[in-house]
């Protein structure tokens, strides 16, 4: 998590830079449409899912924006996203007369979403830059989830681990939120470029994995374009 940050902080300062060249912009009133991509990590949180490390997020799709005013607007993205989490943990079973056995295994959670998060966005300029804050409701499709439970075992593994098995319990849709700052920068040939540190998180359990819910977080950084 420190190198999204490090990244973060490098690629804002080249906004900036960019900024200096930049022509002089307000956000004028209208609509936008353009493109974003995300990167960063995933996790999940529930299910006996009690050491994990997340997982790599990312998002690719479309974005639009309307501008009410050169403050005030609202953000629609039409997004697909890869999120899950990885976790180590071990289980104990009765050997009989041969006492307990412990066996440590590794477990992967892999999905495929569609998500569409809808915002409002407040922006405030600084010198040739627009700061920016935006929140709101996402709503989410669960397309495909597979899980990998690998046992350290060989013979404990082949009678009980799994690899890349779909997920049965997966909810089609559920509601998130969405959260996120940035800046925006519009360049010599009229684009928009943006740049915004997001997080997400589904409130209520969009799976069920090891027979109880599990609640998707995610931790990324965005950039794209928009034209108007």
């Amino acid at each position: 998590m420190i190198g999204i940050f490090v990244t973060m902080k490098k690629i804002l300062l080249f906004a900036f830079l960019l900024s200096l060249t930049a022509s002089s912009f307000a956000q004028d009133k209208g609509f936008y449409y353009g493109t974003r991509v995300s990167l960063g990590e995933s996790d999940l949180k529930g299910g006996q899912l009690d050491n994990t490390t997340g997982k790599l997020f990312w998002q690719v799709g479309g974005a639009t924006a309307y501008q009410f005013h050169k403050n005030i607007g609202v953000t629609a993205d039409f997004l697909l996203s890869g999120k899950g989490t990885k976790n180590t943990d071990e289980v104990t079973t009765s050997g009989g007369i041969f006492g307990t056995n412990t066996y440590s295994y590794d477990e992967k959670i892999s999905l495929l979403t569609g998500d569409v998060p809808i915002a409002l966005k407040l922006s405030l300029k600084v010198e040739k830059m627009y700061f920016k804050i935006y929140g709101g409701p996402s709503v989410n499709f669960q397309f495909v989830g597979f899980h990998t439970k690998e046992y350290d075992d060989e013979n404990y593994n082949d009678r009980n681990g799994f690899d890349n098995t779909e997920l049965e319990d997966l909810e089609t849709m559920n509601l998130g939120w969405v959260y996120g700052a940035g800046v925006d920068v519009e360049a010599g040939d009229g684009r928009l470029f943006f740049l915004d540190f997001r997080l997400g998180n589904s409130p209520k359990a969009i799976a069920t994995i090891n027979g109880k819910g599990v609640r998707n977080t995610y931790l990324g950084l965005s950039a794209g374009y928009l034209f108007h």
